[in-house]
């Protein structure tokens, strides 16, 4: 079984936190790897070069290569500026296929400007298409007053993926359920297909050799955000949440701290984030200053020890499509508190392995922290943390799935053959 997967803006290979990566390399390496383990299982993961060092083809394991090409600047670019370099990706991609004389049986794509490509590979080879959106555009809408973000293409495109594809992975219920409702497309053409954790990378550190890098103090109440810098990762609400638990002087303020992993390298990409300016702007003008420590992108093989050193995760997303950093946190025996959104409102066991509190709500959330700082000890430990995720989610159990999914419509032979006029497509190749 050969799989053709697209991975237009997101290279496996770059640090996580920055724009445009973070779940989704996560998603693509782990469960690439996982689905090794079946020997017949090849692999070819198609991306844009971001980075003149790295290009052409590079091998991830024996059974999975990442091919590098050309698909705009070969520099890191905002993934909403990318849509006009479809066309170029797409030629690259058609002639690498003939000139390797290369035979799929399935396109699998991630993010609604890999499906748009994938769409058309769909249509040149007779070969079905696979399509994980990762986000919606109308569920982040609804969410974000100003959307002015996104490109003005990407719900009419999502839209348009939801009635070409063979068959859509989501990675939640309530995102099945939204599709659906949304789209109008049957139920038997989404599957829901849970993201896993890696056991050997999360799970509980004994000791950890960061506590110097996070100016950590033995009597310190640690509470990490990992993410990347977006408004809609929700980290404003953490700055607001402090600043009112400040003003009703709790007493374990004093002893507070926030420590933010993401958005890139420190010294050059965090400062160049609209986001980031705007939350070190609020920092100083509620006075928060030591109370909020960024460190920029940490590699994966990293996060578990970060994880592991802090008393909680705060995860204040205003939307996730599952949220995989929380169930990291929660593999390491961190307890979470989290927005109750999508599927961490399962995830979540209330007083349990975490706390809840309404999205985009300061109070909500300086209420759920006061909580949980003032009854810590009467959640579970941190082995019943971590065993729950160990006993419910792995990345084996991801790819199980996803092969027999692969295996079922590669063996249909009745592919979708619904083809739109270039006109009718959102992609003008």
């Amino acid at each position: 079984m050969k799989i053709c997967t697209i991975s237009f803006h997101c290279c496996p290979f770059s640090l996580l936190g920055g724009d445009g990566t973070g779940g989704m390399n996560v998603y693509l390496r782990e469960l690439s790897s996982a689905l090794s383990d079946y020997p017949e299982m090849k692999i070819d993961i198609f991306t844009r070069v971001q980075n003149p060092k790295i290009r052409e083809v590079r091998h991830f394991s024996p059974q999975v290569r990442v091919v590098h090409l050309k698909g705009g600047p070969e520099r890191p670019v905002d993934r909403t500026q990318l849509y006009g370099s479809l066309p170029e990706f797409y030629e690259n991609l058609e002639s690498f296929i003939f000139r390797e004389r290369e035979n799929y049986d399935l396109i699998y794509t991630h993010y609604w400007l890999s499906g748009l490509v994938g769409e058309r590979l769909k249509e040149k080879f007779n070969l079905p298409l696979v399509h994980i959106y990762h986000t919606l555009a109308f569920l982040k809408k609804v969410v974000l007053e100003n959307n002015g973000t996104e490109h003005k293409c990407r719900i009419k495109a999502e839209q348009h993926l939801a009635r070409v594809s063979d068959a859509i992975i989501s990675s939640s219920e309530q995102e099945m359920r939204n599709l659906i409702d949304e789209y109008g497309i049957p139920f038997s053409k989404v599957r829901v297909i849970y993201p896993g954790v890696n056991g050997k990378i999360f799970y509980p550190f004994e000791s950890c050799d960061i506590y110097q890098e996070m100016q950590y103090r033995e009597d310190d109440r640690v509470l990490l955000f990992v993410g990347r810098i977006d408004p809609v990762k929700g980290l404003m609400t953490v700055i607001d949440a402090l600043e009112l638990l400040k003003r009703r002087e709790f007493p374990l303020y004093d002893k507070m701290k926030l420590i933010v992993i993401g958005g890139g390298r420190k010294t050059i990409d965090l400062p160049r984030s609209d986001e980031f300016v705007r939350i070190k702007r609020a920092i100083e003008e509620k006075n928060l200053r030591g109370k909020v420590q960024f460190l920029g992108s940490k590699k994966q093989d990293e996060l578990g020890k970060y994880y592991s050193a802090a008393d909680a995760l705060v995860f204040p997303s205003l939307y996730e499509s599952f949220g995989l950093v929380a169930l990291e946190a929660l593999a390491c025996g961190t307890p979470v508190i989290a927005s109750r959104i999508g599927e961490l409102t399962s995830i979540i066991k209330e007083g349990e392995n975490g706390l809840s509190f309404s999205p985009d709500d300061p109070s909500s959330l300086s209420i759920a922290l006061e909580r949980f700082f003032l009854n810590k000890s009467s959640l579970w430990p941190k082995g019943r943390i971590h065993q729950n995720v160990a006993n419910n989610f792995s990345w084996d159990k991801t790819a199980t799935e996803t092969y027999g999914l692969f295996k079922k419509i590669i063996r249909k032979k009745a592919f979708l053959t619904t083809i739109f006029p270039p006109c009718e497509s959102p992609l003008l190749v």
